[in-house]
């Protein structure tokens, strides 16, 4: 057996362990112990190394969790679930666990950096995280402490892979009653955040707990906060069993998403369990179901189990690096967000057109929108005029179009002064057409709503909720003021010392433009 750690918990770099697994350099370290990047020499397969600190692994309860995730990670096999290969015990009774490496960053230190995450990328992450959990509560094994942290976005093959972490505190509550990893009843575990209302009395705790836990997790990526906050931890345990969860309006009036996430969310968010969804596989059909409503295709990846969604924010840079699972935003141990994120491609959530698949039809140049503009309201006067003369009382104008909407480019060229004008009543609709009421037409003035909201907006919130609008409508016409919007320059002198307003949302306009299959110019 190789060289144990000294008293510190730190194990020498170069040092072999268990003559397998070679440590490497650190990757992190918190309140139990240290996380390293290492290697298998037998097989040359990168490791992450999870060692407990020495006088924890001589703690029973400390050593016991240790084992417990062991047991726990041992039973699962789910691509979203991090992998554990080994589990040891080192000269001095430490004790060790082998997982698979990982690339990438955890959700809790997006958040930290992001606030909030773009729905439909949130969606597809609890969509994986439901997943995983579905596949272990099968196995009969609830995690107990899902959260941020404890849900890292791996980059691997070029796709995004969401992983499941920290079985520490796990239940095998379809085990036996002698089963090491059972736990006693009555005991509080979790972070107080994210604790479902059992938990928080200590009552009996099973799947629909992960499931509250998650929605909890959802509306916060979401909202940018927890549903409950406060610098007690006893009154976030008391709010989650007495308290109503304030609306989306309350806690975030500029969010927009499909009320029917919302309802989702919520129904996740009942304190009784038998209120909340039966099963992870049920709330994973209702969030898919709230997916195509909003006109998102679900394209599975190639085993069928997930799907990777349009990154809303792309981030850059990633060594190897497995998350400190040890730590907690809300405890005292060292932060995951020292791992550099890396990016995550769009590959599965698709967006396409309803109304013209092809894409080919792009928005009109603003100068032919006041062209358009000053031809129409010539054509009002005259019409004006011509109706005075005769006698009539003059028809009202209609207002005319702001030119910032979409507006389709006019197919015949305007009418001569010296013809009588249409009524402006009758210039809105082509002649001979029935009321445009249909699905096409209300599709469109959602995009003309969001482009103006892109163009015309104070904040960088509102572009960036105009741009998640625009992805969700799937319009390939959004393209061209997706790429107009990444620049919005402003100051200077002659063009000297301007500066880009819109560098806020550039990243998001060009992730924008990839999921709706345009390229970046």
């Amino acid at each position: 057996m190789g060289p144990s750690p000294d008293d510190s918990g730190v194990v020498p770099l170069g040092s072999v362990l268990d003559g397998r697994y070679r440590v490497d350099a650190v990757l992190g370290k918190g309140g139990m112990g240290r996380v390293y990047k290492g290697e298998h020499t037998g097989i040359g397969r990168a490791v992450a190394i999870k060692v407990l600190h020495p006088d924890l692994g001589r703690n029973k309860e400390a050593a016991a969790r240790f084992q417990r995730e062991a047991l726990a990670s041992g039973r699962l096999d789910h691509p979203n679930i991090v992998g554990v290969s080994d589990f040891g015990v080192m000269e001095d009774g430490s004790l060790y666990l082998v997982m698979e490496a990982l690339e990438g960053e955890g959700l809790g230190a997006r958040l930290e950096r992001e606030r909030r995450v773009p729905w439909p990328d949130a969606a597809d992450i609890m969509r994986q995280v439901l997943a995983g959990l579905r596949h272990a509560h099968d196995k009969g094994v609830v995690h107990r402490d899902i959260k941020p942290d404890n849900i890292f976005l791996a980059n691997k093959d070029g796709e995004r892979i969401v992983k499941i972490l920290d079985f520490g505190i796990a239940k095998l509550y379809a085990g036996s009653g002698d089963d090491p990893a059972m736990t006693r009843a009555g005991l509080t575990v979790g972070t107080p955040a994210y604790l479902s209302p059992e938990q928080a009395v200590g009552g009996e705790i099973k799947p629909a707990s992960d499931l509250y836990s998650l929605s909890v997790v959802f509306y916060e990526a979401l909202a940018g906060r927890a549903p409950f906050e406060d610098k007690d931890p006893l009154q976030i345990m008391t709010a989650h069993v007495s308290r109503d969860v304030p609306s989306f309006a309350e806690v975030a009036p500029d969010l927009r998403v499909p009320p029917a996430l919302e309802t989702l969310i919520r129904k996740g968010l009942e304190k009784m369990q038998a209120d909340r969804f039966a099963s992870a596989n049920e709330y994973l059909s209702a969030l898919d179901n709230v997916l195509r409503d909003a006109g998102i295709a679900i394209a599975p990846r190639g085993s069928g189990s997930v799907s990777i969604p349009p990154t809303m924010t792309p981030t850059h840079g990633s060594p190897i690096a497995t998350p400190m699972p040890f730590s907690s935003r809300s405890g005292t141990s060292a932060p995951t967000s020292a791992f550099t994120p890396a990016p995550f491609p769009r590959r599965s959530l698709e967006v396409r057109a309803a109304t013209d698949p092809s894409g080919a039809h792009e928005p009109i140049p603003k100068k032919w929108l006041w062209i358009a503009g000053i031809v129409f309201g010539l054509a009002i006067a005259i019409a004006i005029a011509l109706k005075v003369n005769g006698g009539s009382a003059p028809a009202k104008p209609q207002p005319r179009a702001r030119h910032s909407e979409a507006a389709p480019p006019p197919t015949t060229p305007p009418p001569p002064a010296a013809k009588p004008a249409t009524a402006p009543a009758e210039a809105s609709a082509p002649a001979g057409s029935a009321a445009p009421v249909d699905a096409t037409l209300e599709r469109d003035t959602e995009l003309k709503a969001a482009l103006h909201d892109l163009e015309d907006s104070t904040t960088c919130t509102d572009r960036r909720a105009a741009i998640a609008k625009l992805v969700a409508l799937g319009d390939q016409r959004a393209i061209l003021p997706l790429r107009r919007a990444r620049y919005r320059m402003e100051g200077g002198v002659l063009g000297f010392n301007e500066h880009n307003s819109n560098a806020c949302l550039k990243a998001d306009a060009e992730a924008a433009i990839k999921a709706l299959g345009g390229t970046i110019r």
